[in-house]
């Protein structure tokens, strides 16, 4: 493709082809086509026409999935939020469960003035206090036609998403690229292992979109290829080798993807090559420290979020984006994420990236999820590390931790302390509440 061709297929306005779509999405047993959807959608905002700025909170049924699809394709402001989030005090009313609207929007509207259109998401709150993100429809839409591109989802494609609708992962990701090619979709908002095998075999999906948490459970039961022509996308944080390698005996072919609430969709590996992830077309990708083959890694996206809400205002999302993800450059434009610059410590002069030890913990037999924290403590190698450790034997131990430790680990890399937790905290998208977690062990 030509760079005339890729930047007209960028810079495409995409919402004619998503309200056009023949796809038919299957969701909590109804099954209804994009167009039925947004006749739906419509004729609930009329409903809910008093709202301003109001939260879909949870997108698990028919109806608040016609909310949301009918506000991208006419640019109705809302934010998407988790079933179980409390609503910013921003939203005017909250839809989903409960319908609730709020009697003082005209103060609300009037403290929040500059408040941007556009759909907005609440991000997990991983590392720390949950942003609200503006996404402008038109830029949602041509990341999402981007990655359908780049992946090849046609017309003739089933895809399964067990991922959450409020999340971009979810959203810009797996349903409107899915959409956008027309494909049958089956969602599973609230996918548990019995429902993920149960939609394998109905829905004998070609595509799926998973998280290593959900995989882990799946792949740990199968031993063989569920079909000749199904393949797997995975996003996420630490995913281990062994893991990875179970995929791709149970899909063939896996495809890493990477990206953030603020960008959306960043880059996509190819087949089977985890360590390898190549930027989308338009998007640039480079190191924060010229001439640095491991450092953090700032991109320029085309279709960025537009604003971010922190505690002190708004802020407009600036043009190169720092994703505070360390990264390891290659010299044919492709990147391996390595983890947090803020999860990452100097140990005996070396760079601890925390997410590199926790995916190698991962690997270890019977070690279901490890989250390494840094402890109030120093040694004589730097800041003192705790691994708290979720186990998929009741036969682990402590000792036989430190022993896969001294067999595995540099010495700089060995933490100092080992927990057995029954089951570690977690957030909303499946990822290990990691406040949670460094508040509950690093004292003790």
């Amino acid at each position: 493709m030509s760079a005339v061709e890729r930047a007209t297929r960028v810079d495409r306005d995409w919402t004619d082809a998503l309200a056009s779509s023949t796809s038919v999405v299957h969701l909590g047993g109804e099954s209804l086509g994009v167009q039925a959807l947004l006749a739906r959608g419509r004729a609930g905002w009329h409903a809910h026409a008093a709202c301003r700025f109001p939260a879909l909170r949870g997108i698990g049924d028919i109806d608040m999935l016609s909310l949301l699809l009918a506000a991208i394709v006419d640019r109705r402001t809302a934010l998407l939020c988790a079933a179980d989030a409390a609503a910013p005090a921003a939203c005017d009313g909250v839809i989903g469960g409960a319908i609730e609207i709020r009697d003082d929007r005209a103060r609300i509207a009037e403290q929040h003035p500059l408040y941007p259109d556009g759909l907005a998401v609440l991000s997990s709150g991983t590392l720390g206090t949950p942003k609200i993100i503006w996404h402008d429809p038109h830029d949602l839409l041509a990341t999402a036609a981007l990655a359908m591109q780049r992946l090849d989802l046609r017309a003739h494609d089933r895809v399964l998403v067990t991922v959450p609708l409020h999340h971009m992962y979810g959203l810009g990701a797996a349903l409107i690229p899915a959409l956008l090619a027309g494909a049958q979709v089956h969602l599973l908002p609230k996918a548990n292992l019995l429902s993920f095998n149960e939609a394998l075999r109905t829905a004998a999906p070609t595509w799926v979109y998973s998280t290593p948490h959900l995989l882990r459970t799946l792949v740990q039961r199968k031993h063989a290829p569920i079909s000749e022509n199904c393949s797997l996308v995975l996003a996420g944080d630490g995913i281990p080798a062994p893991l990875h390698a179970q995929a791709q005996v149970v899909f063939q072919r896996v495809f890493d993807l990477y990206g953030s609430s603020e960008l959306g969709v960043i880059a996509i590996s190819a087949a089977n090559q985890p360590q390898t992830l190549h930027p989308l077309d338009g998007v640039r990708v480079f190191p924060a420290e010229a001439g640095v083959e491991q450092t953090r890694l700032v991109v320029r996206h085309p279709h960025a979020a537009t604003h971010i809400a922190h505690a002190d205002g708004l802020i407009a999302v600036p043009p190169a984006w720092d994703t505070r993800d360390i990264a390891l450059f290659h010299d044919d434009g492709s990147f391996a994420i390595q983890g947090r610059a803020d999860l990452s410590l100097n140990r005996a002069g070396k760079l601890l990236v925390l997410a590199d030890l926790e995916r190698a913990m991962m690997g270890w037999p019977g070690v279901e999820l490890a989250v390494a924290i840094a402890l109030d403590e120093d040694t004589t190698a730097g800041k003192a590390i705790a691994a708290v450790v979720q186990a998929s034997s009741s036969a682990l131990t402590v000792d036989t931790l430190k022993q896969h430790a001294a067999n595995t680990l540099p010495a700089f890399a060995r933490p100092d302390r080992y927990v057995l937790a029954a089951e570690l905290p977690r957030l909303g998208s499946g990822k290990p509440d990691r406040n949670t977690i460094t508040k509950d062990y690093r004292h003790g």
